[in-house]
């Protein structure tokens, strides 16, 4: 497992790269509308912290923005600077040490990063340092804890699991409904907080949390922390869940942040 942020649990490498692009088929295009919502347009500085394979950062720079894409691992970087063609900067960098001039860019973004880190608040000061006043910075974080399957099938097992592991990490997997908070406490100003809660009955992404269970759970296996015939026991559950098409697969819920940070004041 690579090391990832603070506490990131999913292998970060080339083997987590497919796992990515279906995160994109499934969350850019309300990812794309809630930036244009908050303001995003040619010309802003837009920079991404945790941006993966660079999905929402090449589109950022194809509707005009000066987009900079940053995430802690180098396999990742590389493919998104691959698929870019030279159009888009990508580095690796952290959230809490990237190196960016103060007050510098107009729109940050971040999906799925706050809710693996120990220091969430941490993480947005230093996203509100890099922004220029009046800067907006937008988040979106998920809450596990409103998967289910109905009828019930291995996913409250998955959830009480991932819990169990969020706490001895001590990360929140139902982050998502705690950022207006954190964004208050780091100084933002809230500018809107919304929802969403994807639902499936069939289609090829309905066992999205399956897969990421088996490659989470496969982690916990080798590292002792779930026994190979539980990992086994709820992974085919799931998996069963999946494949009726009568029964209805919740995946995590969506928060969605925006915040400005304040406008500079004239004394």
């Amino acid at each position: 497992m690579t090391a990832h942020g603070d506490n990131y649990v999913l292998d970060a490498g080339k083997s987590g790269h497919a796992r990515l692009r279906a995160i994109s088929e499934i969350l850019d295009e309300r990812t794309r509308a809630l930036l244009l919502d908050a303001g995003l347009k040619a010309g802003d500085r837009y920079v991404e912290f945790g941006c993966g394979l660079g999905y929402v950062t090449r589109w950022a720079t194809s509707i005009g923005a000066d987009a900079l894409g940053i995430d802690l691992s180098a396999d990742q970087i590389a493919e998104a600077t691959e698929l870019s063609d030279g159009k888009t900067e990508f580095q690796v960098g952290t959230v809490y040490q990237h190196g960016l001039p103060p007050d510098s860019f107009d729109v940050s973004y971040s999906r799925w990063l706050l809710m693996h880190l120990n220091r969430p608040v941490d993480a947005m000061r230093s996203i509100y340092a890099a922004l220029k006043p009046g800067g907006v910075m937008v988040c979106e974080e998920a809450d596990m804890s409103a998967m289910y399957a109905e009828p019930p099938s291995g996913y409250h097992e998955y959830v009480e699991v991932a819990f169990a592991v969020g706490a001895t990490l001590g990360v929140d997997y139902a982050g998502g409904r705690g950022l207006h908070r954190w964004a208050n406490e780091a100084g933002f100003e809230v500018v809107g907080i919304d929802a969403y809660h994807p639902h499936y009955l069939t289609g090829e992404h309905k066992g999205f949390w399956t897969w990421t269970f088996r490659e989470a759970g496969a982690n916990l296996v080798k590292e002792g922390g779930m026994t190979e015939a539980r990992y086994e026991e709820i992974a085919a559950a799931m998996s069963a869940a999946d494949a009726d098409p009568l029964t209805l697969v919740a995946h995590a819920r969506m928060h969605q942040l925006i915040a400005r940070k304040p406008a500079q004041r004239l004394d």
